[in-house]
């Protein structure tokens, strides 16, 4: 890691600290919990993997969208524009935050709905939740740019969300087979929720489910990081001039 990506890293755990984000997971970490604790014994594992779908919509695409637009009325992007440090690192630094916090919050109710949870089921938790924190980032970067206030962010988040939220009807069993493939393979919110009932019961998904998920996860960070870094290249150097 960077000097730089040090020091932004650090800027951005202050920042989050005092906005209160820290303050905010952890209510809703514990308001998830509770409804985790309330489910019957025999709920199956697709309830409890639909919470953790919620994480990176709130953890990241949330959270990174309204630190983008609070930095914007504060000319912290102005400033970022005309300093060395390169979009990459400012990118970066805010998927390491937040996406380490999804993963805290996360297995925070691993703990609440299986304690104690077995050793391999936290690694496999962790790993998906490298890779779904980083998209929800990620994709909050690419809903806020262009957005000029919250409201705008939410208007142009709420479509979105319908879209990736579709594949629950395979994820609950509504639509299986070929047509979950036809209807939903495309759609990174059902690589994320494969990946998420592996996470909480391997036997429920098929070997060719998990090489989808994982590769389709790693070909979306790698999209949209690059799309992200362009535009925010192309959104600062506007501001610098």
């Amino acid at each position: 890691m960077s000097a730089t990506l040090r020091k932004l890293v650090l800027w951005d755990v202050q920042l989050q600290a005092r906005e209160n984000i820290y303050l905010f997971t952890v209510l809703t970490t514990l308001a998830f919990a509770i409804f985790l604790k309330l489910l019957p014994s025999e709920a199956p594992p697709t309830i409890f993997t639909l919470v953790l779908f919620f994480d990176p919509a709130i953890v990241g695409a949330s959270f990174v969208g309204s630190i983008v637009l609070m930095e914007r009325s504060q000319n912290t992007l102005s400033a970022l524009a005309v300093s060395p440090a390169p979009v990459r690192d400012y990118v970066l630094a805010k998927i390491i935050t937040l996406t380490l916090l999804a993963i805290v919050g996360s297995l925070f109710l691993v703990a609440a709905a299986f304690w104690v949870p077995p050793a391999d089921m936290v690694l496999r938790f962790t790993l998906v939740l490298v890779f779904t924190g980083a998209i929800g980032v990620l994709g909050g970067f690419l809903i806020v740019a262009g957005a000029n206030s919250m409201n705008h962010f939410i208007a142009r988040a709420i479509p979105i969300t319908f879209v990736l939220f579709l594949p629950l009807l395979s994820h609950f069993g509504v639509v299986t087979g070929f047509w979950q493939w036809l209807l939903f393979a495309i759609n990174p919110g059902h690589a994320m929720l494969r990946a998420m009932l592996w996470a909480a019961e391997p036997t429920a998904v098929s070997t060719a489910d998990i090489v989808y998920a994982f590769a389709y996860m790693t070909l979306m960070n790698v999209v949209f990081y690059r799309w992200t870094v362009r535009v925010y290249t192309s959104e600062l150097s506007r501001v610098a001039d």
